[in-house]
């Protein structure tokens, strides 16, 4: 019998490195697109079998997904805000198109989108029922009701998955599942002055990009996290390289048409911290600051917006906008009766190794 086939977006990355993995795993075929199919992360994954197919595709050139989808049984699709928002050609590009790097880099993420989703169209019938699995997050300025307007990185990825697919292709969006992704354990490389922040420390700019600080130690050695967010809301968190794949591969065995929350682990940030304080052995407390006093601290002031807004938008309507979105725990509840209503000898929709909640021993990789 033919194996299935999944064509994987971002094949290299975070997570779609991860989706990849685990659906190879599943007995899948998996065809992974990639810009560069010589990088070392593009080899390392060809390494893995004869099932994985390297394919070079760009999503600025949509003649290249087609190709790169054909005769799929499932999409995995990715886009990426940060990356052009952090390219010196993109913000180069951005002043002289007299726009901010945040609605350029917004710009880019759409683009990228809409020409996944008319690529994905034009494969619809070969895919699965619930065969089109796309990676997003919620609408800021539609569930904020426009007090969070300018949450670029939201928006970007809302207003193709699912706005444009649901507006352009029906057929497709039948066929389509959301997942929108919790906050990355990773996220503290990106801001440590605002997750793990030695009290009276002086900063030092190592370069201007997603690395954004260095520490230099202090005497007393203490810790705060300093976030927009109230103290008292909780929000999801998500290993992208852990779990992302076994979230993907458990929504797969959904019916579609559903929005999910891949998450971890859902808990306040002084849970978060005091959990890592607990594990590290260090002593740590959470600060909620204003908005300016986040951007004053990093780095680069359209990162500072940018970030400063999402942690605002997670206290009030939440990170997930509010919206009834399924998890993990829905996940299991569904595959649970399933596998209670089959016979002894017929196989579990779910493979041993699926660890979604394995989330709060993710805290130990982030070190002193």
């Amino acid at each position: 019998m033919t194996k299935k086939l999944i064509a994987v977006v971002g094949a290299t990355g975070n997570q779609g490195g991860s989706v990849a993995r685990r659906f190879l795993a599943a007995g899948y075929r998996v065809r992974a697109l990639t810009r560069k199919v010589t990088s070392s992360s593009a080899v390392a994954l060809a390494a893995l079998g004869p099932d994985v197919e390297l394919v070079s595709a760009d999503l600025e050139d949509v003649a290249s997904l087609k190709d790169a989808f054909r005769g799929a049984n499932a999409i995995f699709s990715v886009t990426n805000y940060w990356e052009p928002f952090a390219r010196a050609d993109c913000r180069e590009e951005a002043r002289e198109q007299r726009v901010s790097i945040r609605r350029f880099a917004y710009d880019v993420e759409y683009r990228h989108g809409r020409n996944i989703a008319d690529a994905a169209a034009t494969v619809v019938e070969s895919l699965d029922p619930n065969g089109f699995l796309v990676s997003t997050l919620s609408h800021a300025g539609k569930c904020s009701r426009g007090r969070f307007k300018d949450l670029f990185h939201f928006d970007a990825k809302a207003d193709v998955f699912p706005d444009y697919v649901n507006a352009n292709y029906p057929t497709l969006a039948a066929k389509m599942s959301c997942i929108h992704t919790g906050y990355f354990f990773t996220s503290y490389r990106l801001l440590p002055d605002s997750y793990f922040q030695k009290v009276r420390l002086h900063f030092y700019l190592v370069k201007l990009g997603l690395e954004m600080l260095t520490l230099r130690k202090n005497l007393d050695g203490t810790f705060t996290m300093a976030f927009t967010t109230s103290p008292d809301k909780p929000v999801p968190h998500l290993d992208p390289v852990g779990d992302m794949g076994n979230f993907t591969y458990a929504v797969s065995q959904m019916p579609p048409g559903k929005a999910y929350m891949a998450e971890g682990t859902t808990c306040t940030w002084p849970q978060f911290l005091e959990t890592w304080a607990r594990v590290t052995g260090a002593k740590a407390n959470y600060k909620q600051v204003l908005p300016p006093e986040m951007i004053n601290v990093t780095v680069d002031y359209e990162m500072g917006v940018e970030v400063a807004y999402m942690y605002s938008y997670s206290s009030n309507p939440g990170y997930d906008g509010g919206m009834d979105l399924l998890t993990a725990a829905d996940l299991r509840k569904v595959m649970s009766n399933s596998n209670q209503r089959r016979r002894p000898e017929e196989p579990h929709l779910v493979t041993p190794g699926n660890e979604i909640d394995a989330d709060r021993r993710r805290l130990v990789s982030i070190v002193l």
